[in-house]
C-alpha cells in the first residue's frame, strides 16, 4: 500500500460482499443451495479479493490491483439493496433484523483478527507502534477506521504498510453507508415515483464531489465517505434495475459480461498507485463490475469462469482472507524492517489463505448457520466492546513502554526530556493576554535573562539544557514557536503577527545581549519525514526573511547565533532488534531486524542537507557577526562517518527527531563556551 496516504492505494473486502451472497446460509456443500443465489457474484469477488492481495503481495505484477476494494462496493451496494427491496416487498424489512444480520456477518471474523493483532502487537511491537495499533483497534471496533487514517494522514504519518489494521477503512466507510441507506430506501419505497431521481441524486452528487475533492486533496478523496457512496449507490441501482429490467437478448448479456471483465482488466493493469484515484479512475472497475453483475448468471462468461468451484470457493472465504492477509505482511514487514522476500512473501498469502479457510469454517459459518439466537447478537457485540477497550487501554498506557526496555538500544531512563521544566516560569517579557498566543514563553533563573532563544519544538530541546547548564546571572529565556516574519505575508496573518511581537519583544529588551535562533529543518526546506534529507529548495524569500530578522537583531545590538539542526532519526523505541521473546525456539520466527534508519553515514547526513547549508553559508555572507553553532559533531562520530541514536549506552533523542536531556546537556555546555566569548 503507498506512503498509504493514497500513495499506497489500500484495499478492503467489504463484509456483506464478502459474505455469503444474497444472505444466505453457508451449508456444509461448497455452493449455497438458493434459487435466488448467484455464484457468478460469489465468482466477481474471488477476482476482487485475489488482485488486492496480489498487490499488496506483490505490487509490481498487478499495480493497479487497490481497485478490488471498488468492486466489493459495487457488489455489496447490490446485494444489501436487493435484500431490503425484497423485504419491504414482502412486508418484513425491520431495522433492528438488518442489524442484528449485519453483526453475524462481520463481527465474528473481525474480532478474531483483531485479537490476533492485538496479542501478537504486544510481542513484537514498539511502545509507539503498539500504541498506534490500540487506536486502529478502537477505530476498527467503531467503524470510523476511514476517518482516523484521513487524519492520520500528512507529515508525521508513518509508512501505511506498517499500519495492521490499514485494511479496515473500507468496512468504515460500508457501515456509514449502511447507517443512513436502509432508511433512504424504505421512505423511497413509500414514493417509488421518486426513487429513479434520489437514486441520480446519491449517486451523481458524490461522484461529482469525488471528481473534484481528487483535484485538490487526494488523501480525503480517498477516505472520505461523501466520495466513496456513489459506488455503492452503483450497485444498489443495479439491484432495482434487475428487478425491473425487461429481458436481455443472450447476445447481449455476453457482450456487457465481457465489455464488464475488459474494464476491470484495464484498470488492474493501467491504473497505479500515482494516480489520482478515486476520482473518475475509479470509474474503470465499478462499471465493470455493474456489468459483469448485470449480465446475470446466464452469460457465458459468468456461466463458465465466475461460477467455477475454485473461484466460487475464494469468494466463499474473500472477507476472512482479507482481515488475514494485510496483518500478515505487515507484521512481516515491521519484523523486516523493510520489504520481505519473494518467498516469505508467498508463505504468507499461503498462510492467509489458510486462515481464511479455518475462520470460515470453525467461526463464520457455525454462527451465521446457527439459532437466529438474541443471545449470539448480544455475545458478538460485547466481545468487540471487549476489544474495543483493550485497544483504549493500550493507547491509553501509550503502548505500555515496559514491554521492551530490554530491547532499546540504550538506557530507557535517557530518552527523556524536559525533565525539569517544572522548575522554568512561564514568562518571557510578555504580557498575560499575549503569553497565550505563544506555546512557548519561559524563562530559567530568577534574575533577568541575558540570552534569548526564538524557535520552535527543537528550541524547546535545546532550551532545557541551556537554562541547566548556564550560570545564574546568565539566564535564558524563549518564546515559540515562532519564526522570521515573511517579507509579503499579510500584515493580518496570526503567525505572522506572533513572528513580530516576539522579534519586537526581544529586540526592545536592552537585557538580551545574545539571541539564538534555533529553527527546525523542516521549517525552512520542505523534506523527506523519514530521513529528514531535503527534497526541493526553499521559496526564494526564506533567505530574506531570515537576513531581514538577523538585521533587525544586530541593529539592536544584539549578537545572533544560528543553531544548525540535528540529524533526522525515528522515534527511538523504534530502534530495537533481536530476538522478541525469551525462548530461542520462537525467536527462530519472532526476530525483528534493526531498523535501517536508526543508524545514518554523516557524509549522507550531509549530501541530504547540502541545501541547508548552503542557505546557511549565504547568510553568514550577508552577515559576517553571524555566529553559526554546529551540533551534529557531538551527535556523530565523524571519524567513523556515522550518526547514531545512543552515545554510551545513553539515548541523544527522546521523541522523533528531537534531541534528549542528555543531548541538551552536552550541546550546551558546548554551547555556552561558544557564547562566552561573544559576551565576555
Amino acid at each position: 500500500m503507498n506512503d498509504i496516504q493514497p500513495a499506497q492505494k489500500p484495499g478492503s473486502p467489504l463484509s456483506d460482499s464478502l459474505t455469503a451472497s444474497a444472505g444466505v446460509d453457508i451449508s456444509t456443500r461448497t455452493r449455497p443451495e438458493r434459487s435466488d443465489y448467484r455464484p457468478d457474484i460469489d465468482g466477481l469477488r474471488a477476482i476482487a479479493v485475489l488482485v488486492v492481495v496480489i498487490f499488496h503481495a506483490f505490487p509490481s505484477l498487478i499495480p493497479g490491483g487497490f481497485v478490488g476494494v471498488d468492486i466489493f462496493f459495487v457488489i455489496s451496494g447490490f446485494l444489501i439493496s436487493k435484500h431490503i427491496w425484497e423485504e419491504l416487498s414482502a412486508g418484513k424489512f425491520s431495522i433492528k433484523t438488518f442489524y442484528a444480520r449485519r453483526v453475524r456477518r462481520i463481527f465474528p471474523a473481525l474480532s478474531v483478527v483483531l485479537l490476533a493483532c492485538v496479542v501478537t502487537g504486544w510481542v513484537i511491537l514498539t511502545p509507539g507502534e503498539y500504541e498506534q495499533l490500540g487506536k486502529h483497534v478502537v477505530a476498527g471496533v467503531a467503524f470510523i477506521s476511514n476517518i482516523v487514517l484521513w487524519k492520520e494522514a500528512g507529515y508525521f504519518d508513518n509508512a501505511a504498510d506498517t499500519k495492521p489494521l490499514l485494511h479496515l477503512w473500507s468496512l468504515g466507510i460500508e457501515e456509514q453507508f449502511y447507517i443512513v441507506w436502509p432508511l433512504f430506501l424504505a421512505f423511497f419505497w413509500r414514493y417509488s415515483r421518486h426513487l429513479a431521481w434520489a437514486f441520480m441524486g446519491v449517486l451523481g452528487i458524490s461522484l461529482a464531489y469525488s471528481l473534484m475533492t481528487v483535484q485538490h486533496d487526494v488523501v480525503a478523496d480517498f477516505y472520505s465517505p461523501l466520495t466513496r457512496f456513489w459506488e455503492l449507490a452503483l450497485g444498489a441501482g443495479l439491484a432495482h434495475l434487475a428487478a425491473h429490467k425487461p429481458a436481455t437478448s443472450a447476445m447481449n448479456r455476453s457482450l456487457i459480461s465481457w465489455v464488464g471483465l475488459g474494464l476491470i482488466l484495464s484498470a488492474v493493469i493501467i491504473v497505479n498507485r500515482d494516480d489520482p484515484f478515486p476520482g473518475a479512475w475509479a470509474l474503470l472497475p465499478t462499471l465493470g463490475a455493474a456489468c459483469l453483475i448485470y449480465a446475470g448468471e446466464g452469460a457465458w462468461l459468468n456461466r463458465q469462469v465466475l461460477s467455477h468451484r475454485l473461484l466460487v470457493w475464494f469468494g466463499l472465504i474473500s472477507y476472512p482472507l482479507y482481515l488475514w492477509h494485510w496483518p500478515l505482511l505487515s507484521y512481516a514487514r515491521i519484523m523486516e524492517s523493510g520489504t520481505p522476500p519473494v518467498a516469505v512473501r508467498f508463505w504468507l498469502v499461503t498462510a492467509s489463505i489458510l486462515l481464511a479457510w479455518l475462520t470460515y469454517r470453525l467461526v463464520e459459518r457455525p454462527i451465521r448457520s446457527g439459532p437466529r439466537s438474541r443471545k449470539i447478537i448480544w455475545m458478538l457485540c460485547l466481545s468487540m466492546l471487549a476489544l474495543g477497550a483493550v485497544g483504549l487501554t493500550i493507547k491509553k498506557q501509550d503502548g505500555f513502554k515496559s514491554r521492551q526496555f530490554s530491547m532499546l538500544s540504550g538506557d530507557y531512563d535517557s530518552m527523556q526530556l524536559g525533565a525539569d521544566r517544572g522548575k522554568l516560569h512561564h514568562e518571557c517579557g510578555l504580557s498575560g493576554a499575549q503569553k497565550t498566543a505563544f506555546q512557548y514563553c519561559l524563562r530559567g533563573g530568577t534574575q533577568p535573562p541575558r540570552y534569548a532563544l526564538l524557535g520552535d519544538s527543537k528550541g524547546e530541546a535545546l532550551f532545557y539544557g541551556l537554562v541547566r547548564e548556564s550560570k545564574p546571572d546568565r539566564q535564558w529565556m524563549m518564546i515559540g514557536s515562532v519564526f522570521p516574519q515573511e517579507l509579503e505575508a499579510a500584515t493580518d496573518d496570526h503567525q505572522q503577527m506572533k513572528n513580530r511581537l516576539a522579534l519586537e519583544t526581544v529586540v526592545h529588551n536592552p537585557a538580551i545581549e545574545v539571541v539564538a535562533l534555533t529553527v527546525a529543518l523542516r521549517g525552512i526546506f520542505p523534506v523527506d519525514s523519514n530521513t529528514g534529507f531535503i527534497t526541493t529548495a526553499p521559496a526564494p524569500d526564506k533567505t530574506a526573511s531570515y537576513s531581514r530578522t538577523i538585521q533587525l537583531l544586530e541593529q539592536a545590538g544584539k549578537r545572533v547565533v544560528f543553531v544548525i539542526d540535528n540529524p533526522t532519526f525515528p522515534d527511538p523505541t523504534s530502534c530495537i532488534s533481536g530476538g522478541m521473546t525469551s525462548s530461542s525456539f520462537l525467536n527462530q520466527f519472532l526476530r525483528r531486524k534493526a531498523n535501517p534508519l536508526c543508524t545514518l553515514r554523516y557524509t549522507d547526513h550531509l549530501a541530504g542537507t547540502r541545501a541547508y547549508r548552503q542557505f546557511i553559508g549565504e547568510l553568514q555572507r550577508l552577515h559576517p557577526a553571524l555566529t553559526v553553532y554546529d551540533p551534529t559533531p557531538l551527535l556523530c562520530d565523524i571519524p567513523r562517518n556515522l550518526c547514531t541514536i545512543t552515545h554510551e549506552g545513553k539515548f541523544l533523542y527522546s521523541y522523533g527527531d528531537h534531541i534528549s536531556d542528555y543531548a541538551n546537556t552536552l550541546i550546551a555546555r558546548d554551547m555556552l563556551t561558544v557564547i562566552g566569548k561573544l559576551t565576555p
